[in-house]
């Protein structure tokens, strides 16, 4: 190998090994293993402890001096996103000092929230009577949208001729999806 081959082969290694690293994860910034359905059952906040959940935003109230997120909270992933798979574990109140953008934070977006739960509150979901764990809110994290995927399939074909350099050339035909 050349001197200069040698250098194209290290960047190249050190450029795939780089693409092999882990994904970031995310500190937990509360506690995880509480949720809001046992919160209100036990009905009792539970002081200063931060807890951490996340879930969909279903409704925002932008108050006088503060706003309001009502949301279905599902259990976090590793990196602390809400993983929609699972089952929900009830709704909560993230409680923000300030005004939040309706634009941004609407129904249907997600969102990880961490802060002690300051009270229960009762309130309604449709007709029925509901206690929603209070936050009040010390971070949050809103998730980017998802991205719509386009559902027509995607094939391409290519043929290819080369001369090889020193050898003899070749032919190649690929398929990729």
């Amino acid at each position: 190998m050349t001197k200069y081959s040698k250098r194209i082969f290290f960047v190249t290694l050190c450029l795939f090994l780089a693409a092999c690293a882990a994904p970031q994860t995310r500190a937990p910034a509360g506690d995880r293993s509480v949720t809001p359905k046992q919160i209100a059952e036990q009905n009792q906040s539970i002081g200063a402890s931060p807890v951490e959940w996340g879930g969909v935003i279903m409704e925002l109230r932008n108050l006088k001096s503060s706003s309001e997120l009502e949301v279905i909270a599902y259990p976090l992933q590793e990196n602390g996103k809400p993983d929609l798979d699972a089952s929900p574990t009830g709704r909560f109140i993230a409680v923000t000092p300030g005004y939040l953008e309706s634009v941004d934070y609407s129904k249907g977006r997600q969102v990880t929230i961490s802060g002690p739960v300051s009270e229960i509150r009762t309130g309604k979901v449709g007709e029925a009577d509901y206690q929603f764990p209070v936050i009040k809110t010390d971070d949050a994290h809103l998730w980017p949208k998802a991205v719509a995927r386009d559902t027509k399939p995607r094939i391409h074909f290519g043929i290819g001729v080369g001369s090889g350099g020193y050898s003899r050339g070749g032919v190649g035909i690929g398929v990729g999806f």
